[in-house]
């Protein structure tokens, strides 16, 4: 596993100061007065966690894919700008090989916690019976995304039928979410076929070729493509499903120890800061997000227009519920992915899915 360990920059608080101050000058402008101080500005209410009394606690975030990717963004801002630091939290990040591995690290106590699709944890402790609990979502739409051509659009659920679909790995989220999709139009997702396609950019010549009728991609991924592909036919499999979200996982005995579970609060409380204030920031065009996102080197931002759009589209996701849900996991939708997942025949059927997930430490708790 690589390590990243990122101190927290001095220059946090000025860029929060800044944000109240652009923020405040447009409802000047709008409503003859008026505007927000500082804490409000920073998000600084998580509705729960706090500070972790005493020294600063060391714990570790295991990422499934490199973090130099905006899929992070509420982790490297809670990092580079302040808000681990505020809740007494000092985070090392470390990048795994894939979702399996960071799962078996947790459930080892070798990380306190890391972010994995809501399908994955359901066949983990639904199909598997991994000693896993879900302690908040993130992600309440699905990020993933198809792409396709407009020779041969690929626009619904229904239109999975009879392709074969590219996915960058074998197995995972992007196998399951196509399956699951078709599944949700009637189409047996044994009949649905896939190929492992990697992540290339050359990947979208199969789909003009015909040799595959589409493949999966991240958002960042889709929003460039859609710049640099005018052909190019991007459909959200979250149009027709509720699976496809992210869900922070820790192992149960970590859920179980009194210290863990302070770090857990705080972590989740840190992160729900750090969504607010670039929720807050899209009025400013992300410019303070992005000073945050500067200590890494992110492709997405390398086009200004292309990573407002992804971030648009991310905040989006973090806040579908309402600013009161971010890092909570909603109950109806969790048990519709549930449904969605055990009749797609991926976990059994008549199980509790309530008892795989927690908001205990949740903000708001």
């Amino acid at each position: 596993m690589t390590r990243t360990t990122l101190r927290p920059v001095s220059r946090h608080r000025r860029w929060r100061s800044s944000l109240a101050a652009v923020s405040a000058a447009a409802l000047l402008a709008a409503c003859g007065g008026g505007g927000d101080d500082e804490e409000a500005s920073a998000g600084g209410d998580s509705g729960g966690g706090g500070e972790v009394e005493g020294e600063v606690q060391d714990v570790t975030f295991l990422n499934i894919l490199p973090l130099e990717s905006l899929t992070f963004t509420p982790e490297l801002v809670a990092s580079s700008c302040g808000y681990f630091e505020d809740h007494g939290l000092n985070v090392t990040f470390e990048t795994t090989q894939g979702s399996a591995q960071a799962i078996q690290t947790v459930i080892a106590g070798g990380a306190l916690i890391t972010r994995v699709g809501d399908m994955e944890t359901m066949v983990a402790t639904g199909e598997r019976e991994a000693p896993l609990l879900n302690v908040g979502q993130i992600n309440k739409t699905g990020t993933i995304r198809f792409v396709s051509d407009k020779s041969d659009p690929l626009e619904s659920a229904a239109d999975i039928e009879g392709r074969l679909m590219g996915t960058p790995s074998e197995g995972g989220t992007s196998e399951l979410i196509i399956k699951v999709a078709a599944s949700s139009a009637g189409i047996d997702p044994a009949d649905v076929q896939t190929q492992v396609v990697g992540l290339a950019p050359g990947v979208y010549d199969l789909v003009k070729s015909g040799r595959i009728g589409g493949y999966v991609v991240s958002l960042d991924t889709a929003v460039a493509l859609q710049r640099q592909q005018p052909d190019a036919v991007i459909y959200a499999p979250s149009d027709d499903v509720e699976s496809g979200g992210q869900v922070y996982i820790t192992s149960q005995d970590q859920a179980d120890d009194e210290e863990t579970q302070k770090q857990l609060r705080s972590y989740l409380a840190a992160i729900k800061d750090a969504v607010l204030f670039v929720e807050e920031d899209e009025a400013n065009g992300f410019a303070e997000t992005i000073k945050c996102l500067a200590d890494y080197d992110i492709p997405t931002l390398k086009d200004a227009e292309v990573g407002k759009a992804a971030l648009t589209e991310y905040v989006e996701s973090w806040t579908a519920a309402g600013d009161d849900q971010i890092a909570r996991t909603v109950p109806e939708q969790w048990q519709t992915v549930y449904e969605e997942m055990s009749g797609a025949g991926f976990v059994p059927e008549d199980l509790d899915p309530d008892d795989w997930y927690t908001n205990d430490f949740a903000p708001g708790s």
